[in-house]
């Protein structure tokens, strides 16, 4: 499970994005500060990465003989759900990491769905 300061971590973080695009010319946060805006920004990406993985991949059992069919599988719903590219938004525009964490929820209820035969 997700430890709490990983998470207020992340919080910060969207915090920092927040206030930068708010105070910050898009301009200048693309030339000037294009480098520590860029850190952010993949530090972001990562770390969300991370929350889902934990989040969806936990207690995730698949049997060997089944992998490669299970994970077509759900690689087609999570593209067909759509959930990522909400997650992106809740990211980059609106900085809210509890939808983020929401919309793992959702990833995980489909993935699990997939890897019990359900559909």
């Amino acid at each position: 499970m997700i430890e709490e300061t990983y998470i207020n971590e992340y919080r910060s973080l969207l915090d920092r994005l927040k206030r930068n695009k708010e105070n910050i010319p898009l301009e200048l946060l693309t030339t000037k500060y294009q480098k520590s805006y860029d850190q952010l920004k993949e530090k972001l990406r990562s770390m969300t990465k991370g929350i889902l993985q934990d989040i969806v991949l936990s207690d995730l059992q698949i049997e060997q003989t089944q992998a490669d069919q299970k994970y077509i599988e759900i690689n087609a719903a999570i593209r067909k759900s759509g959930i990522l590219e909400k997650i992106s938004h809740a990211v980059f525009r609106q900085q809210d990491a509890d939808l983020v964490i929401e919309y793992a929820g959702q990833l995980r209820e489909i993935v699990h769905r997939i890897v019990k035969g359900e559909k």
